[in-house]
């Protein structure tokens, strides 16, 4: 193969080491011989995991070296002795590992068993990263032959130690980013260009309105959309317009026709508050917004702009005549997608510039705008396609907000491009209409938050959900309880989801355990359960010290984690104190608190803000809420919030405080008896409340998600503290 790139070969030492790719095929096998010298290395193979015939019969070549050890069979201080007495002989020793059981997109073959093989032995490791890439966009990132492009790249030596095998997952996942970044099809990145280029494949991929069960065909919906960007260059003289509309067809035409406008959507969320939209528009710098008048009068509580400030598709539309959509619709057939995008004036590489923008949640009347360039859409994109297999025409169900990142990527963008039929419906809060829709339609994907799957699940029967592969879960923790109902009692996997609006798509997906692989009684999770998965391909993640942002923590270590990758932001728009604050270099600091392990799980335990220092111990408020709504017996099915922890100061530390629903007046005892039913059901004591407040609601933000920020302060006043 000619197209091979090796990188990095000033990273290995002048000495022989301990050296691991995340992959071995042949290919990456001769890369390896081609930096080190054939005759420098000593091949090692863990029995139970043996590389490929075509491996295997390659090095029975004469003059190769090998030696085989057992991970079952030997302790670690015998495998670090074998391999040291090779060191000694002045040869490199390269792990060769063979294919396990693994889901699409993983970014490596070998097991955690053998990767922590080294964990707290004398020996050091340098890792290598064989990326796999295809110039295709529908498999741009795989994991065997064939493939286009073969980018082995040797990484810094990590010291031995503890922990070395999570170091060299986290290694791994650094050079995944990196080389990713640097894929063709992000570099020349044109959104617009390629969805048009989609549309015009996949012109007989419908469009499914849930509503009324008519159906838009991508040929359809490509004319619609090149007649109203027209009309949206006409209509502002910004980069930007704004977009009200819930999901459905509009809201599909209306955001790809701002980007054939060269105009970048900014999808509202028309939930929030006067103040919270006034921030948003301004931070946008929007002047004009596209929306239909029928949704009007169902928002009436939104702070709507002036008349002159709006333009409505259900108008501009409604006045194309049957005829006239059926000429252009012929025309379009004998036209070139080159000559469309030579019209519609698109340039070949617009891969930093804006194609749309989220706003993170948001506290009060503080908003903050996050930019997506069309470079992190499209990775993201590619990201969650590289992971999750579609094939044309499958059916999505498409009921997230586009003013989500899951929304956005996995329910409008993913679709398009892969050219998946999509099943609409403006109202994810409909459940009986939307099992309807999932067992009618055959839906394979859909995405919800886990309040909005505990509805489904009230009105579904054993079948609704028989032919849904991927039920993705975000913004917020999916309880435990829910995925073992979901699966017990309607064989449905619920993969949670941890996406943030300043990432494209989802970060880490949490999928079921692979299918088994011929001839290994290996496989690599690509999900556990309480973790939110493995990072996406194209994901790297590092943990730091949660007061310390430059104290780097072993992957493994509970601390703040940070992203990095072609669909993480590189900061906020017009907020530069903000983007100063959040960013390092290249990496982006989420707020949230959690850990890798060996496997390159990545588990969340909430956000940094829902820590407490108890006793001298990190105590997460999710964990304690979890524990508090099991052993108080809380109705699953209640959509409403039963109670919430927060963290205020105390005279050492901090003290736990409890919001409580279920607690109309509380008793002096009230506190105790919580404290004793936690330490029954064998949770720590430092995690009962001190005490125990009644409310009549808990403060939640638009999404959903809990506003800590209200919770915290309203407590601080009840309670007479002065917040921290």
């Amino acid at each position: 193969m000619s197209n091979i790139i090796t990188e990095g070969q000033g990273n290995v030492p002048g000495h022989p080491v301990m050296i691991i790719p995340n992959r071995t095929d042949l290919n990456v096998v001769q890369a390896l011989e081609q930096t080190l010298g054939s005759a420098g290395i000593c091949w090692l193979v863990e029995a139970s995991h043996r590389p490929e015939a075509e491996v295997m019969n390659y090095l029975q070549k004469p003059a190769t070296r090998g030696m085989m050890c057992s991970v079952a069979r030997m302790s670690k201080e015998q495998i670090a002795e074998q391999i040291r007495k090779a060191l000694e002989y002045r040869l490199h020793v390269v792990l060769l590992s063979g294919r396990p059981g693994q889901q699409p997109g993983t970014i490596c073959d070998v097991p955690s068993e053998i990767l922590t093989m080294l964990d707290d032995t004398p020996l050091p490791a340098l890792p290598v990263y064989a990326g796999m890439y295809n110039d295709d966009i529908s498999a741009p990132i795989v994991t065997a032959a064939p493939y286009d492009k073969l980018h082995v790249q040797f990484m810094p030596l990590l010291k031995a130690g503890p922990a070395l095998g999570a170091r060299i997952m986290s290694s791994w996942t650094e050079a995944a980013a990196t080389q990713f970044s640097h894929h063709p099809l992000l570099q020349k990145a044109n959104l617009a260009r390629t969805l048009l280029y989609s549309l015009a494949k996949h012109q007989n991929s419908l469009i499914i309105d849930g509503v009324d069960d008519s159906q838009l065909p991508y040929g359809k919906l490509l004319l619609l959309a090149l007649i109203l960007s027209r009309r949206i260059r006409k209509h502002t003289n910004t980069s930007r317009m704004g977009i009200i509309l819930p999901p459905g067809k509009l809201s599909i035409i209306a955001n790809v026709a701002c980007l054939f406008a060269g105009v970048t959507p900014v999808n509202i969320n028309y939930t929030v508050n006067e103040t919270t939209f006034s921030n948003q528009r301004e931070r946008a710098g929007i002047s004009r917004f596209i929306t239909e008048q029928r949704f009007i009068l169902k928002q009436q509580q939104f702070a709507w702009p002036r008349q002159r400030d709006l333009l409505y598709i259900d108008r501009e539309l409604g006045t194309l005549s049957p005829n006239r959509l059926r000429a252009l619709r012929a025309l379009l057939q004998v036209i070139s997608t080159e000559r469309i995008a030579k019209w519609l004036n698109l340039p070949d590489d617009v891969a930093g510039e804006d194609a749309g923008v989220l706003f993170s949640n948001s506290v009060g009347c503080v908003a903050k705008g996050v930019a997506h360039s069309n470079s992190m859409l499209l990775a993201g994109v590619l990201q969650l396609q590289s992971r999750l297999q579609f094939a044309p025409r499958e059916r999505i169900l498409c009921t997230a907000p586009l003013y989500t990142p899951i929304g956005l990527v996995a329910s409008l963008l993913l679709p398009l491009i892969c050219g998946c039929d999509m099943v609409t419906y403006p109202d994810p809060h409909v459940p009986k209409r939307i099992c309807q829709l999932a067992h009618n339609y055959g839906v394979v994907m859909a995405c919800f938050t886990p309040a909005q799957v505990q509805h489904l699940l009230q009105h579904a029967a054993p079948a609704t959900f028989a032919s849904t592969r991927y039920m993705l879960v975000s913004e917020e923790k999916l309880p435990l309880e829910l995925a073992r109902r979901a699966k017990s009692e309607f064989n449905l996997n619920l993969l949670e989801a941890y996406s943030l609006s300043e990432a494209a798509g989802a970060v880490a997906l949490c999928l079921p355990p692979p299918p088994a692989a011929p001839g290994t009684q290996h496989s690599i999770p690509a999900g556990k359960l309480g973790s939110v998965g493995a990072p996406l391909p194209g994901i790297a993640v590092r943990i730091t010290d949660t007061t310390k942002d430059d104290v780097l923590l072993p992957p493994s270590s509970l601390g703040c984690v940070w992203l990095q990758g072609p669909a993480v932001t590189a900061g906020y728009l017009s907020n530069k104190p903000d983007a100063a604050k959040c960013m390092r270099g290249k990496w982006f600091r989420t707020d949230d608190v959690g850990m890798l392990d060996a496997d390159g799980m990545l588990t969340v335990r909430g956000r940094r803000e829902r820590f407490s220092k108890v006793d001298g111990k990190m105590v997460s408020h999710v964990m304690v809420e979890e524990a508090l709504r099991t052993v108080l017996k809380t109705n699953p099915a209640d959509e409403r919030r039963p109670l919430a922890i927060v963290g205020v100061p105390g005279p050492s530390g901090e003290r736990l405080v409890m919001l409580s629903t279920l607690h109309k007046v509380v008793n002096a005892h009230d506190a105790l008896t919580v404290r004793y039913a936690l330490t029954n059901a064998h949770y720590p004591s430092f995690w009962a409340p001190e005490k125990i407040i009644a409310v009549t609601a808990i403060p939640t933000l638009p999404n959903g998600k809990l506003d800590y920020a209200r919770c915290y302060y309203g407590v601080c006043q009840t309670l007479g503290i002065y917040p921290k």
